[in-house]
C-alpha cells in the first residue's frame, strides 16, 4: 500500500476543525481520492513552536534588553505557571470550576495563545491517560484571539487552531520519520529516545481524542492511519495500534477502514509470522479483535 507523493503532499495539510467547515460533505459518498478536492482547502498553519517556554542562561544574545522586554517575560511565565497549575489540578470533578478559571486567563495575544496551546498539548502527549481529559477542555475553551497578517488584513486565531497545529508539527516530526541512527547509543541517548517515543504514543491518542470531540475531520485520521501503515518501522505499527484503539470504532462509522484491517490481517498471517515481532502480533490482533472481531477467523 503506497502513499502517491502528491497525495501526501496534499493532506498533510487538512487537518482542520470542524466548526471552520465552508460546507456540508457528505462523508458516504467520498472516496479517498476525492478527499483531495473536497477538503485540501483547509490547510494548517504552521506557526506553533515545540518549546513554549525560554529559561534564560548567562548569555546576553537571548536575555532581555530592556525594562518592557523584562515585564513582558515576567509577565509571560506567570500566565504559563497558571496554565500548569491548573491543569494540575484538572479531574473530572474540578473540571467546569477550572475552565472557568482557564477562561479568565490574561491571554491578550497569539503569543500567547500559542505558548499556552503549547503546554496543554505536550501536557497531553506526556499523560496519554488522561487524553480524553485534556481533549474535552480544548473543545469547551472558548479563546479567540483577533490577529493582523502581513497585509494588515485582521483574522480570528482561536486555541483550538493552535492545539490542532501543535500536534500536526509533532506528528510530522516525530511519528512519521524514519530516520534511524547506527551509531552505539548511551543509556542517557536510549531514556530520551523512549521518553520521545511515549510522547509520541501520547500525540497519536491525543489526535484520536480530539477527533473523538468532533475538532478535527475524520479525513485527516484517515490519513494518519493510511500514513502509518504504510512505514515499515515496527515503531509505526505501535503508533497505528494506539490510534486505531482510540478512534478506530468512530472512525469506522464514516469512513470504511476494511482495507486497513486487510493489511493488518495479513500482518499477523502465518506468511509474516517471521517478519513481525511478537509484541506487534498480539497488538494488532488485539485491535482486530476490538474493532472488527468478525475479521478474525
Amino acid at each position: 500500500m503506497v502513499v502517491n507523493n502528491r497525495h501526501k503532499k496534499n493532506v498533510l495539510n487538512n487537518f482542520r476543525i470542524n466548526e471552520v467547515d465552508s460546507e456540508d460533505v457528505s462523508l458516504e459518498n467520498l472516496s479517498i481520492n476525492e478527499i483531495q478536492t473536497n477538503i485540501i482547502k483547509h490547510s494548517w498553519q504552521y506557526t506553533v513552536q515545540l518549546n513554549p517556554i525560554t529559561f534564560y542562561e548567562n548569555n546576553s544574545d537571548i536575555q532581555p534588553n530592556n525594562e518592557h522586554q523584562v515585564w513582558k517575560e515576567t509577565h509571560y511565565l506567570s500566565l504559563y505557571k497558571s496554565v500548569l497549575s491548573i491543569l494540575n489540578k484538572l479531574t473530572w470533578t474540578t473540571f467546569d470550576q477550572l475552565v472557568e478559571e482557564f477562561q479568565k486567563l490574561p491571554i491578550e495575544n497569539i503569543e500567547c495563545l500559542e505558548s499556552i496551546a503549547n503546554i496543554v498539548a505536550l501536557k497531553a502527549f506526556d499523560e496519554p491517560s488522561f487524553g480524553s481529559l485534556y481533549a474535552s477542555l480544548c473543545k469547551v475553551l472558548d479563546i479567540t484571539i483577533s490577529c493582523q497578517n502581513g497585509n494588515g488584513l485582521t483574522y480570528q486565531m482561536t486555541f483550538k487552531k493552535c492545539v490542532i497545529t501543535v500536534c500536526q508539527n509533532y506528528f510530522q516530526k516525530q511519528c512519521i520519520d524514519d530516520n534511524t541512527e547506527t551509531i552505539v547509543m548511551s543509556i542517557e541517548h536510549e531514556q530520551n529516545q523512549r521518553r520521545l517515543k511515549m510522547q509520541a504514543i501520547g500525540c497519536i491518542r491525543f489526535i484520536g481524542e480530539i477527533y473523538k470531540q468532533s475538532l478535527l475531520s475524520p479525513y485527516v485520521v484517515h490519513y494518519c492511519i493510511k500514513t502509518l501503515i504504510c512505514k515499515t518501522k515496527e515503531r509505526s505499527l505501535e503508533y497505528l495500534c494506539n490510534l486505531l484503539k482510540v478512534a478506530g470504532k468512530e472512525l469506522n462509522e464514516k469512513i470504511s477502514l476494511e482495507d486497513i484491517f486487510e493489511h493488518l490481517i495479513y500482518l499477523i498471517s502465518d506468511e509474516m509470522k517471521s517478519k513481525v515481532s511478537p509484541r506487534i502480533r498480539f497488538m494488532v490482533k488485539d485491535v482486530i479483535e476490538v474493532i472488527m472481531p468478525s475479521r478474525l477467523f
